[in-house]
C-alpha cells in the first residue's frame, strides 16, 4: 500500500511541477503584461486628474490602445500614433478655418481628408499605415465637436496632443522598466525556422518528394514568412539593445533569401520541363550535382537549426564551389559525348548552359545566405554581406485597392455626417466618429470583418459591464483610490484579452468602450440617458463601419484574387522599362508582397488560388531572366543583335500588357531571331541562356494562351 500511495504521491508532485511550469510559460507573460498595462493606464490617469486635463479618459486610452506584449512593438505604435495625432489636428485646425460654421463644407473637407488618409494607410499596409489612419480621424475627432464652437477648436486640439502623449509616455516608461519584453528572441525563432524551412524545402525538391502543387504552396508561405520577419524587424529595431545593430543583418538575410528561392524555383521548373521531354539526357546529367548539393546541407540528421550548425554548412558549401568548376566540366564532357552520339539539337545545349548557369548562380546565392545566417549572432557591423543593400522590404497594395478604400471611408464618412447633422441627434457625433476609425483600421485588412467583428464583441460584452461599473459600484465611491478599485476587476478582463492572441480584438473592443462609457473625469457625471444614446451611437458607428465592406466596393480589399492577379502582371510588364538601379531587388519584393496578401486572404489553397501562385512564380522566372537581359544588353554594340534584343524586350511588354496567344507566340518567335542573331557576340552565351530560360518559361503550361481564363472560369472566385 505504501508503494502505491508513494507513486501516487511523485505522479501529483510531477504533475504539479508540470501544471506550474507551464503557467509560467503561458500565463504568467500574460498576467504580466496585465499588470503594466494596467499600473500605465492608471497612472496616465492620476497625472491627468492631477494636471486637470479636460479629458483624463483619452490618456487612459491611449494606454490600451499602444498596449503590446512586447516594447519594439509599442514603441513603434505610439510613435507613428503621435505623428499622426499631430498631422490630423493640423488637418482639423486648418479645415475649420477654411470653412467656420459652415457645416456641409467642413464635412466635405473632412471626407476628402478620410480619402486620402484611408487610402495612404491601405497603400502602405504597415507599421505606417496606423499613422495615417490616424491622421484621417484625429482630424474628425478635433473638428466635429468644435463644429458649432469654433474657437474652441485649438484647445481641443492642444488638449488631444497633451493626452495622448501623456498616455504614450506612461506606457513606454512602465512597459521598459518592469519586466521588458523584447522580440529579439522571436526573431531568432522566426530566422531559424525560416531558414530551416528553405533548407528543408531545397532537399526535398532536389530529391523529387514535392509536386508542383506542394512546392507553389510552401511558397506561397515563404512569401508571409519573409513579410512577417521584415515587420517583426522593422518593430525591433524600436528597442533597445543588440538588435538594432543586427538589423542591417537581418535585410539581408531577408534579400538573400527572396533570391536563392527565386533561383532555385527557376532551377527546378526548367529542369521540370526538360524531365518532361523524354528525349533529354540533361536532368540525368546534373542529379550528381543536386545530390552532392543535397548532402551539403546535411548537419547530422537534418539541416542546420543555429548558426553554430551553418557553419559547418558554410564550410562544405565552401569545399562544394571550389569544386564545382571541375564538376561543371565532367557534366559538359559527358553530355558532349553524348551529343556526339544522338545528335542533340542546338534546344539541348541551351538547355544545358541554362541548367548550369542557375545552379552556379543558385550556390553562389546560398553562400550568401549562410554566411549571414552564421554572422547573425555577431555584432560586427562591418560585415561584407550587409553592404551595399537595396532599400528594405516595403508592402504596397494595387492602387485601384487603395483608391476604394479611401473612397468607401470618404463616402462612409459623408453619409454618417450628414444624417448626424440632419437627424440633430447630439450623440450621433459618435457613430460618425466610430465609422471613420474603424473605415480606417480596418482598410489594410484583407478580410475586414476579422478585424470589426472581434471589435464588434468586445463593445457589446463591455456595454452592460460599463453600465454596472458606473451606476451600481462607481456613484457609491468618492476619490480615486475608489475610483480605481472599483474599475480594476472589469478592465482587467478586457487587457487580459488583450494578452490572448486569439481574443486580442475583443479585448481590445472591450477596453475601449468600457473606459469611453465610465468616462472617468473631474466631474463624474452619472446621466442614464445620456449613457444609453452614446453606446448605442458608439455601437452602430463600429456596426456602420462593417456594412460599408459590405455594400461598397465589397471585392476591392487587399488579397482581392482578381486584383493580385492583374498587378502581378503589370508588375511583370513594369520589369521591361523601368529602370531603378535596385530593380531586380524591387521587382521581387513587390511579387513576394502580393503573393503574401494573396496568402492573408480567406480562402484556402483552392484551384484558383493555386493557379495564381503558378503564374506569380513563371513570371517571376521571366521577370528575373528579362532584368539580367537588360543588364548585359547594355554591353552589346549596335546593330541587328541589338535590334533583335530590344524587339524581345518589346514584344514583351506588349504580351504582359495583353496576354494572349498571339502576342505569346510572337513574342517566342522574336527569342528565337535573338538567340541566333547574339551567336557571335562576346557575351553570347548569358545572352542565350537569359533568352532560352525566358522561352521556355513562356510556353510554360502555367501560363496557357489566356491567363486570365481562370476568373472566367470562375466567376465567383475573388
Amino acid at each position: 500500500m505504501s508503494d502505491i500511495a508513494n507513486a501516487s504521491a511523485v505522479g501529483a508532485v510531477s504533475r504539479l511541477r508540470d501544471a506550474l511550469v507551464d503557467w509560467k510559460v503561458h500565463e504568467l507573460p500574460r498576467w504580466l503584461f496585465v499588470a503594466k498595462t494596467l499600473l500605465a493606464a492608471f497612472l496616465a490617469l492620476w497625472i491627468a486628474f492631477r494636471l486637470g486635463f479636460e479629458s483624463p479618459r483619452s490618456a487612459m486610452l491611449t494606454v490600451f490602445i499602444v498596449a503590446l506584449p512586447s516594447s519594439g512593438q509599442a514603441l513603434e505604435k505610439s510613435v507613428y500614433r503621435m505623428i499622426g495625432t499631430l498631422v490630423g489636428c493640423i488637418a482639423a485646425l486648418t479645415f475649420m478655418g477654411l470653412f467656420p460654421q459652415q457645416a456641409r463644407l467642413l464635412f466635405l473637407a473632412l471626407a476628402i481628408w478620410a480619402f486620402l488618409c484611408t487610402a495612404g494607410a491601405a497603400r502602405m499596409r504597415n507599421a505606417k499605415s496606423y499613422g495615417f489612419v490616424l491622421a484621417g480621424y484625429t482630424a474628425c475627432l478635433i473638428a466635429l465637436p468644435a463644429l458649432n464652437r469654433p474657437l474652441d477648436i485649438f484647445d481641443n486640439a492642444v488638449a488631444r496632443v497633451t493626452e495622448i502623449s501623456l498616455g504614450i509616455l506612461c506606457y513606454a516608461l512602465i512597459n521598459d522598466v518592469l519586466f521588458p519584453v523584447h522580440r529579439s528572441n522571436l526573431l531568432v525563432q522566426k530566422v531559424r525556422a525560416l531558414y530551416f524551412d528553405f533548407a528543408t524545402m531545397c532537399r526535398a525538391t532536389l530529391e523529387h518528394q514535392l509536386s508542383r502543387a506542394d512546392l507553389e504552396s510552401r511558397h506561397l508561405r515563404f512569401a508571409a514568412d519573409v513579410a512577417g520577419l521584415e515587420s517583426e524587424r522593422s518593430a525591433a529595431v524600436m528597442e533597445a539593445g543588440e538588435i538594432r545593430l543586427r538589423s542591417r543583418r537581418l535585410h539581408a538575410f531577408n534579400v538573400a533569401t527572396m533570391a536563392a528561392l527565386t533561383t532555385f524555383h527557376t532551377l527546378h521548373q526548367l529542369m521540370e520541363r526538360m524531365r518532361n521531354r523524354v528525349a533529354s539526357p540533361i536532368p540525368e546529367l546534373m542529379q550528381p550535382l543536386f545530390n552532392r548539393f543535397a548532402d551539403m546541407m546535411l548537419v547530422g540528421d537534418g539541416p542546420a537549426r543555429t548558426a553554430i550548425e551553418a557553419a559547418i554548412t558554410r564550410s562544405r558549401l565552401e569545399d562544394l564551389l571550389q569544386n564545382l568548376p571541375a564538376m561543371i566540366a565532367h557534366v559538359r564532357n559527358a553530355y558532349a559525348a553524348q551529343a556526339e552520339s544522338q545528335q542533340a539539337d542546338e534546344s539541348q545545349r541551351l538547355d544545358l548552359d541554362t541548367a548550369i548557369e542557375l545552379f552556379e548562380r543558385f550556390a553562389d546565392e546560398c553562400r550568401a545566405l549562410v554566411a549571414i545566417y552564421v554572422e547573425l549572432p555577431n555584432n560586427n557591423a562591418n560585415d561584407v554581406e550587409a553592404k551595399r543593400l537595396p532599400p528594405s522590404y516595403s508592402a504596397s497594395t494595387p492602387p485601384m485597392l487603395s483608391l476604394a478604400a479611401g473612397l468607401r471611408n470618404m463616402l462612409a464618412l459623408l453619409i454618417i455626417a450628414f444624417a448626424w447633422y440632419a437627424l440633430n441627434w447630439q450623440s450621433a457625433i459618435n457613430a460618425v466618429l466610430m465609422t471613420t476609425v474603424f473605415c480606417g483600421l480596418a482598410a489594410s485588412a484583407p478580410a475586414p470583418e476579422r478585424v470589426i467583428q472581434p471589435i464588434m464583441k468586445g463593445f457589446l460584452i463591455a456595454a452592460p459591464l460599463a453600465f454596472i461599473c458606473a451606476f451600481l459600484v462607481l456613484n457609491q465611491s468618492e476619490g480615486f483610490i475608489a475610483l480605481v478599485l472599483g474599475m480594476l476587476p472589469f478592465i482587467a478582463i478586457g487587457v487580459y484579452m488583450i494578452a490572448v492572441p486569439s481574443l486580442a480584438g475583443v479585448g481590445t473592443g472591450f477596453c475601449l468602450m468600457f473606459a469611453q462609457m465610465v468616462a472617468p473625469e473631474n466631474v463624474m457625471r452619472f446621466d442614464v440617458s445620456n449613457f444609453i444614446n452614446d453606446s448605442m451611437a458608439q455601437i452602430s458607428g463600429v456596426a456602420i463601419a462593417g456594412l460599408m465592406f459590405t455594400i461598397i466596393l465589397p471585392e476591392h480589399r487587399p488579397g482581392s484574387r482578381r486584383h493580385v492577379h492583374a498587378a502581378l502582371w503589370h508588375e511583370a510588364e513594369m520589369a521591361c522599362t523601368d529602370t531603378s538601379p535596385h530593380l531586380r531587388h524591387e521587382f521581387e519584393n513587390r511579387m513576394r508582397d502580393l503573393l503574401s496578401q494573396l496568402n492573408a486572404a480567406a480562402g484556402g489553397f483552392d484551384e484558383t488560388k493555386r493557379s495564381i501562385v503558378s503564374q506569380a512564380m513563371t513570371l517571376l522566372e521571366i521577370g528575373h531572366a528579362l532584368i539580367a537581359l537588360r543588364t548585359h544588353v547594355q554591353y552589346v554594340p549596335q546593330g541587328a543583335a541589338m535590334t533583335t534584343l530590344s524587339n524581345v524586350i518589346d514584344s514583351l511588354a506588349t504580351w504582359f500588357r495583353e496576354p494572349n496567344a498571339k502576342s505569346r507566340y510572337a513574342t517566342a518567335d522574336a527569342i528565337d531571331i535573338a538567340i541566333s542573331a547574339c551567336a557571335t557576340l562576346p557575351n553570347a552565351q548569358r545572352l542565350q541562356s537569359n533568352l532560352h530560360l525566358i522561352r521556355t518559361s513562356l510556353l510554360d503550361e502555367a501560363l496557357d494562351d489566356d491567363p486570365h481564363a481562370i476568373f472566367k472560369e470562375m466567376p465567383h472566385a475573388t
